[in-house]
């Protein structure tokens, strides 16, 4: 498609767009600055040097601009994710999806713990399952993943998902000696009922 034929974005939309993308900066540096519970709508606005009321222009309420921050950078991690393992087959492929999961679960453990644990949004955390689900189910349907189970893939997605979530969650919150490749060795022997795959 020629550049000539793409709609051109209005200087409204690019303001709107600019002032979407100053608040969830804003949003990325406080969480990491000051975590979650001590994250305000008030601090996000004066950081973005934005009036209070446009906030709600983009956003309904703290836990949704958490959300769009978390999602963007799930989305990074996924095309990561995307790009080392598009050429494994199944059931490699799933294996070191969530070896890296862990991973990146381990790296982000505080947030984890603060966004998603026992004190943290049930809304946050069921906005990552959907996620999870979500990736899981369209990679069933594409033949990309495959428990070898006669299930519907919509139940296996949500089966997985439930499962990594509350695995990282549980991991994160609680001391324990298990390695991010233990987690997914645990969970691949639990779905595959054998061994992780070696190479």
């Amino acid at each position: 498609m020629s550049i000539l034929n793409t709609p051109a974005i209005t200087r409204f939309e690019r303001r709107r767009n600019l002032t979407r993308d100053l608040l969830m900066a804003a949003a990325a540096e406080l969480l990491v600055e000051y975590g979650y519970h001590k994250l305000t709508i008030k601090a996000i606005t004066e950081y973005a040097d934005v009036g209070y009321g446009t906030f709600y222009v983009h956003f309904s309420d703290k836990d949704d601009i958490v959300w769009a921050v978390v999602h963007h950078t799930a989305e990074l991690w996924r095309k990561d994710v995307d790009d080392k393992v598009h050429q494994l087959p199944s059931p490699q492929r799933e294996y070191q999806s969530w070896v890296m999961i862990f991973e990146y679960a381990w790296m982000m453990r505080e947030g984890i713990v603060t966004m998603m644990g026992s004190s943290g949004s049930a809304r946050l955390l069921q906005n990552y399952q959907n996620y999870l689900a979500a990736i899981h189910e369209e990679n069933l349907r594409a033949g990309l993943y495959s428990a070898g189970l006669n299930l519907p893939p919509e139940f296996l997605a949500q089966y997985m998902a439930g499962a990594i979530v509350r695995l990282i969650v549980w991991w994160s919150e609680n001391p324990n000696t298990y390695s991010p490749r233990d987690m997914a060795n645990m969970i691949f022997e639990a779905v595959y009922r054998q061994p992780p795959p070696t190479a």
